[in-house]
């Protein structure tokens, strides 16, 4: 069973610290998480085919990859702009270990 996070984001994002350490606790939870520039080839195709919402592109895009499934993960920012770390993992956990 493969699971991946794939974050897509760019320089510029004021979130990049916080996904960076969504990144890190999900690695030392054995799942593998790789961050993206939203340049990227991949990246870009990821957020034409999965990403685009109402009309719009939310950065950062956040993608669980499960059993050749791709999912967009929703998050929340706080009041002070800070990405919910904990709440995330949480989500992203029920969802690489959920049974479909």
């Amino acid at each position: 069973m493969i699971k991946k996070v794939i974050v897509i984001t760019k320089e510029w994002d004021y979130l990049r610290s916080d996904l960076e350490l969504l990144c890190e606790r999900l690695i030392k939870s054995n799942i593998e998480c790789e961050m993206r520039d939203l340049d990227d080839t991949e990246s870009r195709q990821l957020v034409i085919r999965y990403g685009i919402e109402n009309g719009i592109v939310r950065i950062p895009q956040i993608y669980v990859i499960k059993d050749g499934n791709i999912k967009r993960m929703h998050y929340e920012v706080t009041r002070d702009a800070r990405l919910n770390v904990d709440s995330l993992i949480i989500n992203i956990m029920n969802e690489v270990c959920s049974r479909e």
